[in-house]
């Protein structure tokens, strides 16, 4: 059999977009709550330290030199 020959099939079949999504919200459906759960506060804790590692260090130096609360 030569590539590409009638008689073989194509190792990449074309695939619906539609059939891919509807594919891949049955499986969301499918995961159990504990594991939403993690995956969500993997999510929160990773979007927080993105927030933090965004924050310029003049902001942390401002903060240090407060003395209190009011002052900020």
């Amino acid at each position: 059999m030569e590539a590409g020959g009638k008689d073989r099939s194509p190792m990449l079949a074309p695939v619906s977009s539609v059939t891919t999504t509807k594919t891949y919200i049955e499986t969301y459906k499918n995961v159990s709550q504990d594991i939403h759960d993690q995956l969500n506060a993997e999510a929160e804790a990773e979007a927080v330290q993105i927030i933090l590692t965004g924050i310029d260090n003049d902001i942390y130096s401002t903060v240090d030199a407060c003395l209190n609360a009011c002052e900020m």
